[in-house]
């Protein structure tokens, strides 16, 4: 004995895969082996959608399944239903996929004769993988509750002995689980939630024994391909951030020279710069010039925008001399648009990263993040999920310019659109539009720079057909930050 305390790891147990996209995810791998899970919600939340994608994909890989059911609706007519998605194959029912009404047997026969009909049946079969529908018509014929929770003991130990995985689906809400709730080893709780005038899907872990899961509440969708699950993208990204590049590494040009001049010599490879501005202030114009100033040297770069299409895009470079057509066909610049309607903010994230993932660019233009912002109901989490998304481009090797929109031409002082989120980025950078003399004049200034010396005067900026041009100084007073510029000597007169 040398007085030392063996330390053992604790076994995993195996897992069972869903084949829901994201669902695996959240549950770090799947269902446990030979345990007992409750997927619970209300009618029309997804629940017998789940349990038939869960048998199919079960079925594809070459396991076995029993659906068994405990509802009205016949499995012709449920058949029926499946046949608009595209993970159902008629081919595996009553070979891969077998059927059984327990309805009569609950009936007739009470608990005890549905928990022989399922032992019988995963017997004959061989199945792996069992899914109980309707499995709130249990407790509407159970005589006590001691006689639930024996029923629950006998499809645990019935379940593991036969290492048959089982999910029961039922009805109930996430406070009415009651003795199943307390008895099964998981439980997924599915909700279709009213936000103001639109329904957003979520799914929850309550728990989940024998293993880590993902907490807190992810969106999901149903469509022809059946449930995709979007883990809250903070959750599982963004934790490890890569080291920072080296200061001796060249900054990367934004396409417009006297801004990298302001920066010190570019943008820090691997970095992110949130650019602020007003509507019609050049953001766009700035993140386009950054791309093409990447395709001119060979680089990839891919940009996520929510107002402008591709053909829009393309004309709009070329109004100062961009040729991003020829970018675009050469697959050196991609184009990710979405309309700014009915966003879920996770989805969205993961769809940049698998393009990001895919495209593998050297820049990524982001025009807007307040358009996601809008969708994220919590304004607390903007922080965590900037710095998860910031963080996972730079661990795919990007470098960032990320737009903000700030709403009011004018105000009493400057109102960054997104305050704490911006804490997380490398740089910023603000443009901004004044009004002197009867005309608006656009200005742009460098907020903050990491690991680089900038410039802190605010100069003014034009954009003509050969792009963006910065000139001096604007020599006006005070003001300039919030748009309220104080009459002076503007830049292009008395100013160098």
């Amino acid at each position: 004995m040398t007085g030392e305390v063996e330390t053992r790891e604790a076994p995993v147990l195996p897992r069972l895969e869903t084949g829901v996209p994201g669902l695996d995810t959240v549950l770090s791998g799947g269902l446990p082996v030979g345990r007992t899970c409750l997927v619970t919600g209300s009618p029309g939340t997804g629940k017998t959608t789940l349990g038939s994608q869960l048998a199919f994909h079960h079925a594809a890989a070459g396991g076995r399944v029993v659906v068994a059911t405990l509802v009205s609706e016949t499995h012709d007519l449920m058949l029926a239903n499946l046949r608009g998605f595209r993970f159902f194959d008629p081919t595996l029912v009553g070979d891969r996929v077998h059927y059984l009404n327990l309805f009569d047997a609950l009936v007739e026969e009470g608990l005890d004769g549905v928990v022989a009909s399922i032992r019988r049946v995963l017997r004959d079969t061989g199945a792996s993988l069992l899914i109980i529908d309707g499995a709130a018509a249990i407790e509407d014929v159970a005589a006590s509750r001691i006689a639930l929770r024996r029923f629950a003991q006998q499809l645990q130990a019935q379940a593991a002995v036969l290492s048959a995985t089982t999910v029961l689906l039922t009805g109930h809400g996430r406070d009415e689980l009651g003795i199943l709730g307390a008895h099964v080893d998981g439980v997924l709780v599915l909700a279709n939630e009213l936000m103001g005038a639109r329904h957003e899907r979520h799914l929850e872990v309550l728990k989940l024994r024998g293993g880590q899961h993902v907490t807190g509440i992810h969106q999901f969708t149903i469509s022809g391909n059946g449930l995709t699950v979007f883990p809250r993208l903070e959750s599982v990204a963004g934790a490890y951030r890569p080291p920072e590049a080296p200061q001796e590494r060249s900054g990367l040009g934004t396409g417009v020279p006297g801004l990298d001049a302001m920066l010190g010599g570019g943008l820090l490879p691997l970095s992110s710069t949130l650019v602020m501005g007003t509507p019609g202030a050049g953001k766009t114009l700035l993140g386009l010039s950054f791309l093409m100033e990447g395709a001119n040297r060979g680089e990839r770069g891919l940009m996520a925008g929510f107002h402008e299409t591709e053909p829009d895009l393309i004309a709009t470079a070329a109004g100062i001399g961009l040729d991003l057509r020829r970018a675009v066909e050469a697959g050196l610049i991609r184009i990710l648009w979405h309309p700014p309607l009915e966003l879920s903010a996770d989805a969205w994230a993961w769809r940049l990263l698998a393009g990001v993932s895919e495209h593998r660019p050297h820049r990524v233009f982001v025009d807007a993040i307040t358009d996601i912002q809008r969708f994220i109901a919590s304004p607390q989490r903007m922080p965590t999920y900037a710095a998860a998304l910031t963080n996972e481009l730079r661990a795919r090797e990007a470098t960032a310019l990320i737009a903000a929109e700030i709403d009011a031409y004018v105000d009493d002082q400057l109102v960054v659109p997104v305050p704490a989120a911006s804490a997380t980025m490398d740089n910023g950078i603000l443009l901004r539009q004044v009004e002197l003399r009867s005309s608006l004049r656009r200005l742009v200034s460098v907020l903050k720079v990491r690991q680089l010396g900038s410039d802190p005067a605010i100069r003014e900026f034009v954009v003509g057909d050969q792009g963006i041009a910065v000139s001096g100084p604007f020599a006006t007073s005070s003001g300039l930050l919030t748009g309220r510029g104080t009459e002076g000597s503007p830049s292009g007169d008395d100013a160098p």
